[in-house]
């Protein structure tokens, strides 16, 4: 079956959100699985997947766009950061004046109908970010529950603004993620993102997804890169 990914699920204007199409490729497993981005996926257009093994393709053409896998390596566990926290971490993020990609889907402020994620530094906690998420009714899947890819996109951006990317913009290259509770609409939820590490090629950080009761719904680790050309 051809994936389509529909152009309001965007990061950069030309491209798919990350995080959303490597959800999309995990196909809703509910185990760890790692996805890596050869290139980014474009919008609107049927892209064909392909299984070999325990591996999933998706191919654009004769390109290669990701590979997802179930993997063995768990992804590691964040504290929680209380909701009050993380609202009050929000007017510093750091995306309000100067965004790399301003109509992205998950973290743009030019969009009113995306996640519209505002992460910001966490006080007390270096090297962290935290952000409020309410999911939207149009976030849902049939059984009442975010669906599954709108949750990678939400563990995705937050992990990218552990750096400055309005100085250096970076984006997603490659996504390990667990989910083991999708969250409802109209509850409020907090993410949280740690930078683990930087240098000059890019940088590697590990996200959450807490309700505003601090239990864990989903986790993942990203490695961010510069794009390329």
């Amino acid at each position: 079956m051809p994936l389509t990914i529909a152009a309001r699920f965007n990061g950069p204007d030309d491209s798919a959100h990350g995080g959303y199409a490597c959800g999309l490729l995990a196909g809703g497993s509910t185990g760890d699985v790692a996805v890596t981005l050869h290139a980014p996926p474009r919008l609107g257009r049927p892209l064909r997947t392909e299984h070999t093994g325990r591996r999933t393709h998706l191919w654009d053409g004769p390109g290669l766009v990701a590979t997802a896998a179930p993997t063995r390596h768990r992804v590691a566990v964040l504290d929680p950061v209380d909701p009050v926290l993380a609202r009050a971490a929000e007017p510093g993020f750091r995306g309000r004046e100067r965004h790399p990609f301003p109509r992205c889907f998950a973290c743009g402020t030019g969009r009113a109908d995306g996640l519209r994620l505002a992460p910001g530094a966490v006080e007390g906690r270096p090297d962290v970010v935290a952000c409020t998420w309410t999911p939207q009714e149009s976030m849902l899947a049939g059984d009442g529950r975010v669906r599954a890819e709108v949750v990678w996109a939400a563990l995705d951006c937050p992990s990218g603004w552990t750096t400055d990317m309005t100085t250096t913009p970076m984006v997603l290259g490659w996504m390990r993620a667990k989910i083991r509770e999708r969250p409802a609409a109209g509850r409020a939820c907090v993410v949280v993102a740690r930078l683990d590490d930087a240098g000059e090629h890019g940088i590697t950080a590990t996200s959450a997804l807490h309700d505003d009761a601090g239990v864990l719904l989903a986790a993942a680790t990203t490695r961010w890169y510069p794009p390329r050309g």
